[in-house]
């Protein structure tokens, strides 16, 4: 039987545009395929531009909450309906329910707040490594000019220089650091290679999954929040889909 994979996504859209290839990828080849949602994404500028208090670059114009038929969004909603984008996308890349886990590390009472830590990722890779401990996993890459995402990246990576993982760990540049790195003309960090499409069934899977995060039905519980966070992003991902990975240690 093939070994299990385990992805870790600080937030939900990072295992669409992010990693949403490599999952496909993974899914088809067979193999029990696992995505572990770091957050239940209570942080987001989106919620300001969504319950039309702020402008944003996607939708240009202000949201009327009222005229357009839905009451403005409390944390716990626009967290509720973010997590529903993740399921919805995951299940266009292949990943069934049972798969898909939701941990809660912005929690506001815990020890980081809202913000998720080193200490915090650790233990939850721990947990899933307990769960899987012949697995393979994944995660955004300790080089990223997102804390949440570098905790990640640096967890997994120092649970695998401490010997408690005995396969193989891969680490994925986001969207966010490559721009990051091409606006200053600067080579991506890690020194890795491309995952791009193996072929058109898995790019139009990551298709699809990004198609999720731009449904737009507000009485339908639909706010498009991936796109009204990262319009950007995700429209260059798709022109010309693919991701940076890399090897530990690198």
């Amino acid at each position: 039987m093939a070994r299990p994979v385990v992805f870790y996504s600080p937030h939900a859209d990072d295992e669409t545009l992010n990693m949403g290839i490599t999952i496909a990828e993974h899914v088809a080849a067979g193999r029990p395929t696992h995505v572990v949602l770091m957050t239940h994404g209570r942080q987001s500028g989106a919620l300001d531009v969504i319950n039309g208090t702020k402008t944003g670059s996607y939708w240009v114009l202000p949201h009327n909450p009222s005229f357009e038929g839905y009451a403005p969004l409390t944390v716990d909603q626009f967290a509720a309906a973010r997590q529903e984008e993740f399921y919805n996308a995951l299940r266009q890349l292949g990943v069934p329910e049972e798969n898909q886990y939701i941990e809660y590390l912005d929690d506001p009472n815990s020890d980081g707040g809202e913000n998720l830590t080193y200490a915090e990722a650790r233990s939850v890779i721990e947990k899933y490594i307990a769960m899987f401990p012949d697995a393979d996993h994944y995660t955004l890459s300790y080089h990223d000019i997102h804390p949440d995402h570098a905790a990640c990246g640096q967890a997994l990576m120092d649970l695998y220089s401490a010997g408690l993982i005995t396969n193989y760990v891969r680490f994925v540049i986001s969207m966010a650091t490559r721009n990051d790195y091409e606006s200053k003309g600067q080579p991506i960090p890690g020194g890795g290679w491309k995952d791009t499409p193996t072929d058109d069934t898995i790019k139009q899977r990551v298709i699809n999954a990004c198609r999720c995060y731009s449904a737009w039905s507000p009485r339908n519980g639909a706010y498009a929040i991936g796109y009204h966070s990262v319009a950007d992003q995700f429209n260059k991902f798709l022109a010309n889909p693919f991701h940076y990975l890399h090897l530990p240690g690198q």
